[in-house]
């Protein structure tokens, strides 16, 4: 096979929320179906009713900034699983990171 024949790849994603993307108000598939899960590609969701990923139309709350002190008092949940040892990292309010030293930049956005 040569190089124009080759399928592009997409980055698979490393850890995944623990909430699915309808508690972010993550916009749901073009079928209809709004419970989702996260894909295993960076930036998709997967619909179980279609069966494939899909790039959702908005990333809902993701979209903006994120007061992260208001967020859980709202009762949003930021921890993730890291998907190669099925860890749980939770969320440091307190310093706006993760365990892993990752987080959210300086204005408190994300991606999915």
């Amino acid at each position: 096979m040569n190089e124009q024949n080759t399928i592009p790849t997409l980055p698979r994603r490393t850890w995944v929320y623990v909430r699915p993307p309808r508690e972010f108000e993550v916009a749901g598939c073009q079928c209809g179906n709004e419970d989702t899960q996260w894909s295993e590609f960076s930036g998709h969701c997967w619909c179980e009713k279609c069966q494939k990923d899909f790039v959702p139309a908005h990333n809902g709350i993701f979209d903006g900034l994120i007061p992260f002190e208001i967020a859980t008092m709202m009762g949003i949940c930021f921890d993730r699983i890291d998907l190669a040892t099925g860890k749980l990292m939770r969320f440091d309010i307190e310093n706006g990171w993760f365990p892993d030293g990752s987080g959210f930049n300086a204005c408190g956005n994300t991606t999915l």
